[in-house]
């Protein structure tokens, strides 16, 4: 698969994800447990979850990580880590949502001049004095 159609396939899987969830818990995430963070920690609990399969914890699954919503059930694995990587993306975005809903400034802010992108690494330069 080339880049494109990877990403394609990427957003097109967080999409239908994110049908299903507004399926669940509607347009606007009705459910009162979501609108106190735990749709953030859910995401990251999710990711925290692939992170330490690739890091070869054969047990990453099997209970939620601690940051997943005490009060939520359902914690697995969806599959590959592709999967895995978009629910958890999904809940994120569905954060996102209340956020700006809630009127959250959406400005993303720009490098400083400090922060000098090195192209060789993709990391910011470190400056040295």
């Amino acid at each position: 698969m080339d880049a494109i159609a990877a990403e394609r396939a990427a957003l097109d899987f967080v999409m239908s994800e994110l049908q299903r969830q507004n399926g669940m818990w509607g347009q606007a995430n009705e459910r009162v447990d979501v609108s106190n963070g735990e749709l953030f920690q859910a995401g990251v609990g999710q990711l925290d979850a692939v992170f330490d399969r690739r890091n070869d914890d054969k047990t990453a699954f099997d209970e939620p990580p601690q940051i997943y919503p005490e009060n939520w059930t359902g914690f697995r694995s969806y599959g590959g880590d592709f999967a895995n990587i978009g629910v958890g993306v999904t809940f994120l975005i569905q954060e996102m949502k209340r956020l700006a809903m809630n009127g959250e400034d959406l400005t993303r802010l720009s490098r400083r001049p400090d922060q000098t992108y090195n192209p060789e690494t993709g990391l910011p330069k470190v400056i040295t004095a």
